[in-house]
């Protein structure tokens, strides 16, 4: 593996950034509502629509309950990923990066879609993770062999 399996822990910063939305939700809900209430003729329409916001909100401040995944990319250059104390076997098939950034890294595949964040793994193997992501997807050759020049040792 070019970069070995690292669990993925949960991060403070998503849980940060996490609560300052849903904040956001409320105020917002709130502010409907207000509005609503406040209108000359009364508004059902606003007030549904703060109902439905604030719902939202609840919905998505539940806390989601995940098991602990490992990430890693494999000799093909792909990332990759497995549940920690499964089989050893990846989740998903073509597990593809949708956002690469120094702070954020976002992959999916399906109905999974993994956010790592630096303070979720290890320093190192985030900056290996997002440069190895960011500057060598698809870059590399499938098999270990293939982009080896003829006599040279494998």
């Amino acid at each position: 593996m070019l970069v070995p399996w690292t669990p993925v822990l949960p991060s403070r910063r998503e849980r940060s950034v996490r609560h300052v939305a849903q904040a956001l939700a409320y105020i917002t809900a709130i502010t409907l509502l207000v509005a609503a209430l406040l209108a000359d003729p009364f508004d059902p329409v606003g007030a549904v629509a703060a109902a439905i916001v604030a719902l939202v909100g609840a919905y998505v401040a539940r806390a989601a309950g995940q098991r602990p995944i490992e990430v890693g990319i494999d000799r093909a250059g792909r990332p990759i990923a497995r549940w920690a104390e499964g089989s050893g076997e990846p989740l998903e098939k073509g597990l593809q990066c949708i956002f690469a950034a120094p702070w954020l890294i976002t992959l999916k595949q399906g109905g999974l879609s993994l956010s790592i964040w630096p303070d979720s793994v290890p320093r190192n193997a985030f900056r290996r993770l997002w440069v190895h992501i960011r500057w060598n997807s698809g870059r590399l050759p499938v098999e270990p062999t293939a982009g080896m020049a003829p006599g040279q040792p494998k």
